[in-house]
């Protein structure tokens, strides 16, 4: 399946559904995560739920507490690379 392909509502609900997944793995209750992500507990059964948004910050914090930042971030590309690249389009384009 391609998350491009995904609404945002369907983005959200796919996150939500792996959150309370990795949750689980964990062995965290709702209340434990919330807590050590320094969340509410509300915020976790929202972002679970995913019918509603949180903040970028939070759901960082939710990754972070599960042990899932490294991947999220891995998956972005390297600043580098991105400027690099930016910069040498503009020097064609001119």
């Amino acid at each position: 399946m391609s998350y491009q392909e995904l609404s945002v509502s369907g983005l959200l609900a796919e996150v939500g559904l792996r959150v309370r997944a990795a949750r689980l793995v964990a062995n965290l209750s709702q209340e434990q995560l919330a807590r050590e992500a320094g969340v509410s507990r509300s915020t976790i059964k929202r972002l679970e739920a995913g019918t509603d948004s949180v903040s970028l910050s939070n759901l960082l914090a939710v990754l972070q507490v599960l042990g899932c930042i490294d991947a999220v971030v891995a998956s972005l590309p390297e600043p580098e690379r991105t400027v690099d690249a930016r910069q040498r389009a503009s020097r064609t384009s001119h």
